[in-house]
């Protein structure tokens, strides 16, 4: 019995400190920001404290793709009249189902934005090499921001219990998830809260300005018919095969799953909307430097073309961004470099503005 109240008392006393130090935001406060949970705390806190222009805010999100540059499009006041009304918080590694609580987290009251703005790579919810409905890395990247009342759909997304099992145990003992930075900041907690201070003070600005590599994928080809790919030959052969695998290599098969994610996790991103004055808006990024030619045909039924074909949502035209797929406007097999930047977010930032009308 003995051994019994002091095994209670000692879960007891864990389970306060759990909740005291990880559960309050406590510890979230002076986490890294150097990791990924990291950046994405810091853009969505930096968000938080945007003094807000005029009523015609724009948010945009998504991946490390989504290469939108709020000073771009805010430069463009004197064409489009929206004053300071771009911000972005696309997060390099996030999915749906961390954008849908990013959403909830900066936007409670369902009122802030006049648009919300996604950036997807395609519209036909392709399938992926990587299963997003087993992530493990969702729950390290969004799981400070989840509470108790968020394990049933949270963990219940995830396909099997080999995953679900960390999900439940990331959102209950949040500490678990910081062990490593629990270490680092133990080694030297003077320079954490100067880095951190630091960060909120300037990171704003830093993510702001920022300008992209003028890096391009010139001299890069490849020949469909052998199916070979040719390099400049300053690449190196890690270079080379990221390319092969991203723009030559088959496509997996479509087994539905990533459609059947794209439905819950578009799904609740919509409802999360629905009835608000937010106009939900869907973008098809630039496909790449080189578009391959056997992407599978149009998927009628995919998550947001049938949202919108209830005039639940918006797909910009798909081909919007067609002139920005050209080796020079690439950094590498994924990511536009900055003149393809400043394109993409000049273009968007009208077409938004098209789709809104006249500043409120």
């Amino acid at each position: 019995m003995r051994a019994a109240r002091v095994l209670l008392a000692s879960l007891l006393a864990y389970v306060a400190l759990e909740e005291l130090i990880f559960h309050s935001g406590l510890y979230t406060s002076i986490a890294s920001r150097d990791s990924g949970a990291g950046i994405l705390d810091t853009f969505l806190d930096n968000e938080r404290r945007r003094p807000l222009g005029s009523p015609n805010q724009v948010l945009t999100i998504g991946n490390s793709r989504m290469a939108f540059f709020p000073r771009v499009a805010n430069q463009l006041k004197p064409e489009i009249g929206y004053a300071f009304a771009f911000a972005s918080i696309a997060v390099a590694g996030t999915t749906p189902r961390c954008w849908y609580y990013m959403l909830r987290e900066i936007d409670p009251h369902r009122n802030r934005y006049s648009a919300v703005v996604i950036g997807l790579d395609n519209y036909d919810d392709m399938e992926l090499l990587e299963g997003h409905a087993d992530r493990d890395l969702d729950v390290r990247l969004i799981g400070g921001r989840l509470g108790v009342r968020d394990l049933p759909e949270f963990a219940g997304s995830y396909e099997t219990w080999a995953h679900r099992w960390p999900a439940i145990r990331g959102i209950l003992f949040k500490g678990t998830a910081y062990s490593q930075d629990i270490q680092d900041f133990i080694k030297n907690p003077a320079a954490r809260l100067a880095s951190v201070a630091l960060s909120r003070r300037d990171s704003h600005n830093w993510f702001y300005d920022f300008v992209g590599t003028s890096s391009t994928m010139e001299g890069v080809s490849i020949d469909w018919t052998t199916r070979t790919m040719t390099v400049p030959p300053d690449r190196t052969p890690a270079q080379k095969r990221a390319y092969e695998q991203t723009l030559l290599d088959p496509l997996p098969p479509d087994r539905g799953r990533h459609e059947k994610y794209m439905h819950l996790w578009m799904g609740k991103i919509y409802e999360l909307y629905r009835g608000s004055r937010t106009r939900l808006v869907f973008v098809r990024l630039p496909r790449g430097p080189l578009v391959r030619p056997d992407f599978p045909p149009t998927k009628p039924h995919s998550s947001v073309r049938e949202l919108a074909s209830r005039g639940e949502a918006t797909l910009l035209e798909e081909h919007l961004f067609d002139s920005l797929e050209h080796p020079e406007f690439f950094a590498d097999e994924l990511h536009l470099n900055n003149p393809g930047f400043e394109q993409f977010s000049a273009t968007l930032a009208r077409e938004v503005r098209r789709l809104l009308g006249p500043p409120r």
